[in-house]
C-alpha cells in the first residue's frame, strides 16, 4: 500500500492555534487573581513596617516622660498630669494604669496608642524600682498592628 501524501505539513492547524490561545488564557486569570492579593500583602506589610518603627519611638517617648511622674502615677491614679493631652483616657484597676491616647506622641500618624504600666514592679530593690510598661499601636482604633514593651525605673 502506498501513503497516503499529505497536502500541506507547513505552518500550524487551527486546532493548534486554539488550544494555545485557551492554554494562555487560563495561565493570565490564574496570574491576575493573585495580583490583587500581593497588593493587599505588601500595604498590611507596609503598615506593620510603619508600626513597628511608631512602637519603639512610642516607647522611648513614654519611658523618658513617665520617669519623672511615675511615682506621683502610681501613688495617686486619679489626679491631672501635664503630659496628658485633652483627648486622652487614664483608667486604672488593682493591676494596671491605662493610658489611651487619640494620637502618637514621638510623630504624626494614623495610629492611635494604648499604653499599659504594671502597678506593681517588677525589680522591687532599694532604692530603683521598675514597672513594665506595654505600648500597643491600633489602626483606626481597634485593629492591633504591633506592640512591644519595656520598663520605667525610678526611686521612691
Amino acid at each position: 500500500m502506498k501513503p497516503k501524501k499529505l497536502l500541506n505539513e507547513h505552518g500550524i492547524s487551527l486546532v493548534e492555534v486554539v488550544a494555545a490561545i485557551v492554554l494562555l488564557t487560563i495561565i493570565l486569570v490564574s496570574v491576575i487573581n493573585l495580583l490583587p492579593q500581593m497588593g493587599l500583602k505588601s500595604k498590611q506589610n507596609e503598615d506593620k513596617q510603619v508600626a513597628i518603627n511608631l512602637v519603639s519611638k512610642e516607647l522611648d517617648h513614654w519611658q523618658s516622660t513617665l520617669e519623672g511622674n511615675i511615682a506621683n502615677l502610681l501613688a495617686n491614679p486619679d489626679g491631672t498630669f501635664s503630659f496628658l493631652d485633652a483627648g486622652d483616657t487614664l483608667t486604672h484597676d488593682a493591676n494596671t494604669i491605662t493610658i489611651q491616647t487619640a494620637t502618637t506622641k514621638s510623630m504624626p500618624s494614623n495610629y492611635t496608642t494604648e499604653i499599659q504600666i504594671e502597678i506593681t514592679p517588677d525589680l522591687n530593690t532599694s532604692p530603683k524600682k521598675a514597672n513594665q510598661i506595654s505600648v500597643f499601636i491600633y489602626k483606626n482604633n481597634s485593629i492591633l498592628v504591633t506592640e512591644n514593651y519595656g520598663y520605667v525605673f525610678y526611686e521612691r
